[in-house]
């Protein structure tokens, strides 16, 4: 579930982030761009987090100029659906409204560079560096949009501009990672959280699917890690979770293992340094049961559910395989949100096969594009799977989506989206 603007929740506050286990080991923890892990009260943003500093926003996505954005909700006093917007840029607490027109990927790479100029190199250094970049909406200043005119559509040609705009940003922070004298005692992971989503430019060809769907293409993500503890070169191809994260960079930090909470992450780090087995054989991939229409929100479409698992070389998809909405809008001729075949970067898609059953297995070693729907060969296989789904279905606790809160509205505080429930209060 995205924790959406004007969302009355975030990550639970107990919960003990990267930050605190960084600035726990003694590191300075400074977190840039996007949040989106909820800000209803001060308690839950950045600097409360266990990071010294913030400089960035608190939702999903924005303007990549104007650095706002906007919500739906329902009115208390009408019931009828209405509307808010607001700027969402913090320089810590405070709103950064001197920042209009200035492109966000330009803006976080310039605080980056002047955090790494302004650090003491005698004290270790963290830096969770959130690009908005290459989220949607595509924007991108038309200089690199230019450097891309070979690309077409013109969907990915603007995703192209936003990538080597990007691709600058990484370079010119490395660079003065380097002209600081830390390069070479830095770590540093490149991942991204999901796959492309192919309306908005992104593409997972040859992979299956995109975005918010169960395929490959949604959920097989790529990155790198590079810098001190790596000694050579290679590709690692064993089973990483994105929960692994925080375990894996609070070992190499040297933080006291976190025991006042169970983990869902392991550390890799010895897997990926030494290119052995991974420790993980299994990620739950998504739980989550049908329902209908919550009272606050009428306007939803009922949800199928879906479970979907993999263990080992093995996927099951139970359910529903692609994102809420049961609808590939296709208005225009342009591709739909939710894809479940192949899309070439072309933006055609070649349509997958059909199935009546909503069961699927597919062995990724043999078949990681997900071609041959497995199941009725394998009901063995298929029936562990689903006793795997359950045991976690016990201790499954059904996700709330909450409404958007009126009183979140940023016309309220200045025109800015802010925390707008007392710490005291509860949720």
């Amino acid at each position: 579930m995205v924790i959406s603007d004007g969302f009355r929740n975030s990550i639970p506050l107990n919960h003990t982030t990267l930050g605190d286990q960084m600035r726990e080991a003694g590191y300075s923890t400074h977190a840039i761009g996007k949040w989106d892990l909820g800000y209803y009260k001060w308690a839950a943003t950045p600097t409360y987090r266990g990071f010294d500093t913030f400089y960035g926003y608190y939702n999903a996505d924005e303007d990549y100029f104007t650095h706002s954005c906007g919500a739906a909700y329902i009115d208390p006093k009408t019931h009828k659906h209405a509307g808010m917007h607001g700027v969402d840029f913090r320089d810590n607490k405070d709103p950064a409204l001197d920042k209009n027109g200035s492109y966000s990927t330009h803006v976080f790479t310039e605080q980056a560079e002047k955090l790494i100029m302004d650090h003491n190199t005698s004290e270790p250094f963290f830096l969770y560096m959130a690009y908005q970049a290459v989220h949607g909406p595509l924007e991108a200043p038309q200089k690199y949009i230019d450097m891309c005119s070979q690309i077409s559509p013109p969907n990915r040609q603007i995703f192209c501009g936003m990538m080597k705009a990007l691709d600058e940003g990484i370079g010119n922070i490395t660079k003065r990672l380097q002209a600081s004298g830390m390069l070479e005692n830095t770590l540093i992971v490149f991942t991204t959280d999901n796959g492309g989503q192919n309306h908005v430019g992104g593409n997972n060809w040859p992979l299956r699917g995109n975005k918010a769907t169960l395929w490959e293409g949604g959920v097989r993500g790529i990155g790198f890690v590079s810098g001190v503890g790596i000694k050579e070169p290679f590709t690692y191809s064993g089973l990483i979770h994105a929960s692994d994260w925080l375990p894996t960079l609070a070992e190499v930090a040297g933080a006291s293992p976190n025991t006042s909470q169970t983990l869902d992450g392991m550390s890799v780090w010895k897997a990926v340094t030494s290119n052995t087995s991974s420790p993980r054989s299994e990620v739950l991939l998504v739980l989550d049961p049908p329902r209908e229409p919550a009272a606050q929100h009428p306007h939803q479409v009922p949800a199928k559910g879906s479970a979907a698992i993999r263990v080992n070389n093995w996927k099951l998809i139970l359910g529903k395989p692609d994102c809420a909405g049961d609808s590939n809008d296709t208005t225009n001729g342009t591709l739909g949100k939710c894809p479940s075949g192949w899309v070439h970067p072309s933006g055609v898609e070649v349509p997958p096969p059909a199935n009546s059953d909503d069961v699927w297995l597919f062995d990724l070693d043999a078949d990681p594009l997900e071609k041959n729907d497995v199941h009725a060969q394998n009901p063995d296989i298929v029936q562990k799977l689903r006793d795997r789904i359950e045991s976690f279905n016990a201790t499954h606790i059904s996700q709330v989506e909450p409404p958007v809160d009126p009183a979140s509205n940023p016309d309220l505080t200045g025109g800015v989206w802010s925390p707008w429930i007392s710490d005291d209060e509860e949720a």
